[in-house]
């Protein structure tokens, strides 16, 4: 009896971790699909993020909820804790992310309002500002995307959005992740394929399968809301991805970081856990560093041929990988 009772559990858990998953994919993917809720799921994972830091820090932190609080403080926080710190932690992040994405993304987006301007009005003498003004946004754009997701791992840990600001920690774990900085790159750019993907579907859709110019109204919004389903879901997806490894990296490095320059790190929740490391070999940093540069450029330009694919303004700024987790 005792042995069915054993063998019992093991099989109790893992369904419960599974029907918790499903739980988190549905809720993570109907928050996605508007531009307001997606500030909850940013919240969430901004929290999520927090947690696995600290569990690699030693700590033992109790795994976010979407609406359930931790337990002990009181009803009110115990009944929608979670949420509430959703909610708060999502703004926080989403102005944090706009502080290092927007000063690139609205280059972006002036110098795609540049480039219609000029073809409407043939000012071919002013031809030069889109080109110009959209390079300048992409230069921006390899530093802010190379220094953002140590920034927000660095956010997420220590519940400030204004630590993304703390440019001299965040370059001392940068220095530390190594080659864990372009290998992040790399990833970011394979998971955001199919994204892209996605945002050039409605162009070749009707050559893809005629069929769909002749289809009634009704049929096709419920096929483009099944899209939509899909679209979200991996967006979601991807970002726990993502995070879950920008957590992990910056953890390792945040560690060996604190160790190397205690004074830099006082007062802060990475230096609970330093770890002995070498100081970095300045040729490796500028070897990592060029590498991921190098790689940050192809992000820019998935999200630049998706734009002439399918262009809408908004979309410029609110990359699920640079500002919100919504695929409008």
């Amino acid at each position: 009896m005792t042995a069915q009772v054993a063998s019992a559990r093991p099989a109790r858990s893992w369904v419960w971790r599974a029907l918790a998953a499903l739980r988190t994919l549905a809720i993570g993917t109907i928050l996605c699909l508007s531009p307001l809720t997606s500030i909850i799921a940013l919240g969430w994972l901004t929290r999520r993020m927090a947690a696995l830091a600290d569990s690699r820090f030693g700590q033992a932190p109790e795994p976010p909820g979407w609406v359930m609080g931790p337990p002990g403080k009181g009803v009110v926080v115990r009944f929608a804790g979670g949420l509430g710190a959703s909610i708060r932690a999502g703004f926080g992040t989403l102005a944090a992310l706009a502080s290092i994405t927007l000063p690139f993304t609205l280059l972006w987006l002036g110098a795609w309002w540049a480039g219609w301007e000029n073809s409407f009005n043939k000012g071919y003498e002013q031809a030069w500002i889109g080109p110009v003004t959209f390079l300048g946004g992409t230069l921006v754009s390899l530093f802010a995307m190379a220094y953002l997701p140590t920034a927000l791992a660095h956010l997420a840990v220590e519940r400030r959005w204004h630590a993304v600001f703390e440019a001299r920690r965040i370059r001392a774990v940068i220095a530390q992740a190594g080659w864990r900085q372009p290998a992040l790159a790399a990833v970011t750019i394979l998971l955001a394929l199919p994204l892209f993907a996605a945002r050039g579907l409605p162009t070749f859709a009707g050559q893809m399968a005629p069929a769909i110019e002749a289809m009634p109204a009704e049929e096709l919004a419920v096929i483009v809301g099944r899209i939509d389903l899909i679209v979200a879901a991996y967006a979601f997806i991807s970002l726990l991805v993502l995070r879950h490894m920008t957590a992990h990296v910056y953890a390792r490095a945040a560690t060996r970081a604190a160790w190397i320059d205690p004074r830099l790190w006082a007062g802060t929740r990475a230096r609970l856990a330093a770890t002995q490391a070498p100081r970095p070999s300045r040729v490796l940093r500028a070897v990592w560093t060029a590498l991921s540069l190098g790689l940050w450029l192809g992000l820019a330009a998935l999200i630049l041929v998706g734009q002439f694919l399918n262009y809408s303004w908004w979309a410029w700024l609110t990359h699920p990988y640079l500002l919100l987790p919504w695929i409008g």
